[in-house]
């Protein structure tokens, strides 16, 4: 038990490992969480997984969502069973398709995301079973995981929860300052319901996919408020930059940082998912007949 990136998280849950990912769980990597021999994503890095797997008994693997940073070591596991939601299993099973779900296929960036793939080794694994809302899953007989499906970040995306000792794995529902809905199954609308469905659950320990272990119910619940203000604040500038009279087309919407303040030297990956970012906001704003369609853009209601 002397690896550094296995870390206990409580004495009352015993058997219960946060698994710090590589680069403390930046992109290309993220967090995990060991329950006994289950255990919750992969993209801790092949490297810790490789360790993790001659130290630990692992027989079940839990995948919150199909995204590279989230599936990257499935490979290390894969003669365990896999479990996911039915939404997400296509991507699991066939990963190629992931260009096609960031929306990137005959862009700029194809030829440079394929290469960041080709880099992390990603190969496709069978999954066993489905992961579906309100699913109860015994762990060894002592905590009892319950399964939360949390859409909008991708349309599979799983929270797992276990009332009984208040702790839960949130995956990118990650409490950050930058919530994601940039794959073509991203939802918006669905992504800010299911942040209300996490903050009615009672949770003391929260542990998210990048921004790690958070304790204190008051603490998460402020950073809960904190990570839907920022969707607030994304519509705030979506609006504001619309009118009344002149029909303002999604296109002209980009690069403008409303999505991203600033870009990277990924800009290329980056307008394309603001592209989609802000087609779901003004989606959301349809829907809630705060614009309209005019010609080829929008205009205020």
């Amino acid at each position: 038990m002397n690896e550094q990136f296995i870390k206990k998280i409580s004495d009352d849950l015993e058997g219960v490992f946060f698994l710090e990912g590589a680069l403390d769980g930046k992109y290309p990597f993220s967090h995990s969480l060991l329950i006994n021999n289950t255990l919750i994503d992969t993209g801790i890095s092949t490297k810790f997984l490789r360790k993790l797997r001659r130290t630990h008994t692992v027989n079940k693997i839990l995948l919150s969502h199909w995204h590279e940073d989230h599936i990257s070591g499935n490979r290390i596991f894969s003669d365990r069973e896999f479990y996911s939601h039915p939404s997400d299993r296509l991507l699991i099973e066939n990963t190629s398709k992931m260009i096609e779900y960031y929306d990137c296929v005959g862009s700029d960036f194809e030829d440079e995301f394929r290469d960041i793939l080709e880099s992390l080794r990603m190969e496709n694994v069978q999954v066993s079973g489905e992961l579906i809302d309100c699913q109860n899953i015994s762990i060894n007989g002592m905590y009892n995981l319950k399964v939360i499906h949390t859409p909008g970040h991708t349309a599979g995306h799983c929270c797992f929860y276990e009332p009984h000792f208040k702790f839960a794995f949130l995956a990118d529902i990650d409490l950050s300052s930058f919530p994601f809905y940039g794959g073509i199954d991203s939802n918006l609308i669905k992504f800010e319901e299911s942040i209300e469905k996490i903050k009615e659950l009672d949770i003391e320990i929260a542990i998210t996919g990048h921004k790690g272990v958070i304790q204190g119910k008051d603490t998460i619940s402020q950073k809960l408020e904190r990570f839907k203000k920022v969707l607030e604040e994304r519509d705030e500038r979506i609006l504001e930059l619309l009118s009344e009279k002149k029909p303002i087309k999604a296109t002209e919407l980009i690069d403008m940082n409303i999505i991203y303040t600033r870009y990277s030297h990924f800009k290329d990956y980056e307008l394309i998912a603001e592209k989609v970012m802000i087609k779901n906001h003004l989606e959301k704003f349809l829907k809630n007949n705060m614009i309209e369609k005019e010609d080829d853009g929008y205009v205020l209601v």
